[in-house]
């Protein structure tokens, strides 16, 4: 190396320590913070997980955390030995996808207990030791976890024979302290089971029963978060979904709840339900139930409280007719044969036998109609649309015939009931759940015979074709009862107009209710035209005129005369504000 390439590298490597020392940006500070940063997290974690440690020391809970099944009839459920809590239960009788249903589990969902003492201790943190006993009512599985001062937790669980019940039990044998309450943090991830998600979506929500025996729920159509704080006793609670149940049950109640619904957009998951809340602690123990299972009217009105209330079968009038006389003929009838095809078919059918008197006597008041309705064209063409009038006249004409206007509709009021009991109770039905009939894959969704490539407004993006032979036939059965009726106008429209409303407000619904409504009206149609034959119009005209001359003398009772007064007034205000 020359001179010259001495003194420049030189000089370069004296720069290059002049700028580091005197001109560089200062990293030092930003260095340390971050390892300050870190070391705090590190240092946090390892309080954590001492504590954690210390916990399950302070429990001789040194064990490895496992899993275990246990399982009857009706359920398999797997538990957790950390925290000693449920893992996943599925559902041995019931599919989806052809697998056995998962009702609770998933990497989403919690159950978490902690005893609420003067300090809260959370289970979650301990690994317990695990014993199952097996006998003739069931199977018990214990958790127990002891601590260094000979105090013990016990948390067990009974399964019995055929049961979608498990009893849980609670426990400390430690001081006064300690035995306040037990929190229940419940966080239930909902997988999307249903063949109609968008059903599936509605009817999913939190319901639960207090000790004034007052039932109520979280709103299950809203798509905005539901969250409702109670200090009540809730004797109950469940997440509630369209077909299965999942939910707490216990005779002391349930205090300082905090119930949530988080509506999830999204084609795989349907919702989140959280349960929080308290159960207090009666000789160091805390005693409630899960329920994993259908909603089946047969199963729940078995539990206490109204747990059947998890089941929509209506309000109070179509409840009763829903408990006493649709579901004990449905379940009659799946005694005969196990297609529910043809039980929805001898449903109707038996309905309609109970319903023949009424349906006989309407048709027999509008065939009186039908020959009084000359007389009433008369007086309405008399009178020159004066409506006072002519409904004074005409409402004479009903007293001297012994008509009564209101005798064909009285007895399809009786009917009505009925047909908004169907409207809950099959929809809601589990039986019907994976149930194929003719064209319907399944007769609690709808049925499609054509998937549109879009959707339409109010209407959907498929063709249910039991919802238009429903329409179809109740189109039919309008137009012959109107050749049976006087009504004129705008209600003579309506009745047109009604089936196609229906068109689209059943074409998302169960493909059994609107089957059930079309062999209705098939049935319905059917007895018009057999009626027909037995009706004899001149018979009808002869007794008409009897009751003429019957009524000919006979003086008009106070309830016609105070009638005929209030008509005449109302005819005077009506000429008087005219003048005015």
């Amino acid at each position: 190396m020359d001179s010259n390439k001495l003194i420049g590298f030189t000089l370069i490597m004296l720069l290059i320590v002049i700028y580091y020392s005197y001109f560089s940006p200062n990293e030092t500070p930003i260095v340390v913070v971050e390892n300050e940063k870190a070391e705090e997290i590190s240092n946090e974690k390892i309080i954590v997980e001492n504590k954690e440690e210390e916990l399950n020391q302070s429990f001789n809970s040194n064990n490895k955390e496992e899993i275990l099944t246990i399982e009857n009839e009706n359920l398999i459920v797997e538990f957790n030995s950390k925290g000693a809590k449920i893992l996943n239960v599925f559902l041995k009788n019931y599919l989806t996808n052809n697998k056995k249903l998962k009702i609770y589990g998933n990497n989403e969902s919690d159950i978490n207990y902690h005893l609420i003492s003067e300090e809260s201790t959370d289970l979650d943190k301990i690994i317990f030791n695990s014993t199952i006993n097996k006998s003739d009512k069931g199977i018990n599985l214990s958790f127990k976890a002891n601590s260094n001062d000979n105090k013990h937790i016990l948390i067990s669980y009974l399964l019995n024979k055929n049961s979608y019940i498990i009893e849980n039990n609670i426990s400390y044998n430690g001081n006064s302290s300690f035995n306040k309450s037990v929190k229940i943090n419940w966080v239930n991830k909902l997988k999307h089971q249903e063949a109609n998600i968008s059903n599936e979506k509605t009817q999913t929500t939190i319901y639960y029963y207090n000790n004034n025996e007052d039932f109520d729920y979280l709103s299950g159509s809203s798509k905005n978060d539901e969250n409702i704080s109670l200090e009540e006793n809730l004797l109950w609670i469940t997440n509630k979904q369209q077909f299965f149940t999942s939910g707490i049950i216990s005779k002391n109640g349930f205090i300082n709840s905090n119930l949530k619904s988080i509506y999830l957009n999204d084609s795989s998951y349907i919702k989140t339900l959280q349960i929080n809340t308290e159960l207090s602690m009666i000789n160091n123990t805390a005693s409630f139930s899960y329920f994993f299972g259908p909603n089946k009217y047969s199963l729940m009105k078995n539990i206490d409280n109204n747990f059947y209330k998890n089941i929509n079968l209506g309000w109070i009038g179509v409840n009763f007719f829903n408990k006493y006389i649709i579901i004990p003929i449905f379940n009659f009838l799946e005694t005969i044969t196990g297609n529910y095809g043809l039980i929805i078919f001898l449903l109707v059918v038996l309905i309609r036998l109970i319903i023949t008197p009424l349906t006989w006597k309407s048709h027999i008041s509008m065939a009186k109609l039908k020959v009084l309705n000359p007389e009433i064209k008369k007086i309405k063409e008399k009178h020159d649309g004066d409506m006072q009038k002519s409904q004074s006249e005409i409402m004479e004409l009903y007293q001297k015939t012994g008509v009564s206007p209101l005798g064909g509709c009285l007895p399809l009021l009786f009917q009505l009931p009925i047909l908004i009991s169907i409207f809950y109770f099959i929809p809601n039905s589990i039986e019907l759940r994976g149930k194929s009939f003719l064209w319907a894959s399944d007769l609690s969704s709808y049925d499609s015979i054509l998937n549109l490539p879009f959707s339409i407004p109010f209407y959907g993006d498929h063709v249910s074709l039991f919802t238009l032979l429903m329409t179809v036939s109740t189109l039919l059965i309008n137009k012959a009862n109107s050749q049976m009726q006087t009504i004129e106008g705008p209600m003579k429209t309506i009745q047109y107009i009604f089936p196609f409303m229906f068109l689209f407000i059943f074409n998302n619904f169960s493909s059994g209710l609107t089957y059930y409504y079309f062999l209705s009206n098939v049935a319905s149609y059917a007895q018009i035209i057999i009626f027909k034959k037995f009706v004899d119009e001149e018979e009808i005209k002869h007794q008409i005129n009897i009751n003429r001359k019957k009524t000919l003398n006979k003086k008009k009772s106070n309830f016609q005369i105070r009638l005929e007064e209030a008509m005449k007034a109302k005819q005077k205000n009506k000429r008087r504000y005219k003048k005015n």
